[in-house]
């Protein structure tokens, strides 16, 4: 009967110690996909400075061709234009380069949420209040703002 009994325990302290081993690696996976995806947020958001960063030096380029175009004499409306259009066709692509990376790093985010339900759905959120009665919570403040891409 003791026997029976040790085994039994002995089961029964190997099925708990295996759930805890399997909540741990849980943990950690959440730990490292809300790490993946804010990491991905954050080269989203690098990507849409880079577009920015490429309208703003399309507006130089074409400011000083325009200027430069005014006092040409010599070229015909045709060739200002040609040259006017590919800035523009320039610029455009470069963009259409970066939309691209974007759309990349968005659908990745997209796949990371599909893979963990959520990014993180299973741990539990405590927002306790402290004495002051002002609520913390464990979330950075952009998170909000980065959800809404």
């Amino acid at each position: 009967k003791d026997r029976n009994r040790n085994n039994s325990n002995s089961n029964n302290n190997n099925d708990k110690m295996a759930a805890f081993i399997d909540k741990v690696k849980q943990a950690g996976k959440n730990v490292v996909d809300a790490g993946a995806k804010t990491m991905l947020k954050t080269d989203i958001l690098f990507l849409d400075r880079e577009i920015k960063t490429r309208k703003q030096l399309f507006g130089v380029e074409i400011y000083d061709l325009m200027a430069e175009l005014e006092t040409a004499e010599s070229m015909s409306a045709e060739d200002k234009e040609a040259k006017i259009r590919s800035a523009f066709d320039s610029a455009r692509k470069d963009i259409a380069v970066i939309e691209a990376k974007k759309e990349c790093k968005k659908e990745e985010m997209t796949v990371l949420e599909a893979e963990s339900g959520g990014a993180g759905s299973t741990m539990p959120t405590n927002n306790i209040p402290p004495s002051s009665g002002t609520v913390l919570t464990n979330s950075h403040p952009a998170d909000s703002e980065m959800e809404n891409m």
